[in-house]
């Protein structure tokens, strides 16, 4: 007797329901994704301004100056790359002589500015205080192995406030 091969059969209207759903839903779920993770990262940028337009004119100069530097502070490839999608100035003040850090800001007119990163949907990341063009990061929600004590410094009331409802 010869072998028999067992008929070929065209898949069910069932089957091809049942892959058409699961096409369907597979879609549905990355797309889903796709939109939400796209709007979390344009949002920062429509919502939130750089902050400099809201300063005296006299300290805008050092406003722009100092957001380029808060840029290099968050340095690390996923900080740079995903979790900071923009930056504000948050204030710039004088420094009074009295303040440990005036003898470095003398450098550049006594001033003194604090930058808040915001990551995606436009959540504080962390802020950052600068003097002339050095700064530390004050807090950061990723912290790195080597950051210990010096995360969470307190801080003087600036002259100009632009909290607002932040």
């Amino acid at each position: 007797m010869p072998p028999t091969t067992p008929p070929t059969s065209a898949p069910t209207p069932r089957g091809r329901s049942r892959r058409r759903l699961l096409l369907t839903l597979g879609a549905i779920s990355v797309g889903w994704k796709v939109l939400v993770l796209t709007l979390g990262a344009a949002v920062p940028r429509w919502i939130i301004d750089d902050g400099v337009g809201a300063l005296p004119s006299d300290l805008r100069p050092y406003a722009r100056n100092a957001k380029v530097s808060a840029s290099r502070l968050w340095n690390g490839p996923i900080e740079r790359h995903g979790v900071v999608r923009t930056l504000r100035v948050v204030s710039v003040r004088r420094v009074p002589d009295s303040h440990p850090t005036s003898a470095a800001a003398r450098r550049c007119g006594g001033l003194e500015a604090r930058v808040r990163a915001y990551t995606y949907f436009g959540v504080p990341y962390s802020e950052a205080r600068l003097v002339c063009d050095s700064g530390v990061v004050e807090y950061r929600v990723f912290r790195s192995r080597g950051a210990g004590a010096g995360a969470g410094a307190a801080s003087v009331a600036p002259a100009v406030d632009l909290r607002g409802s932040d």
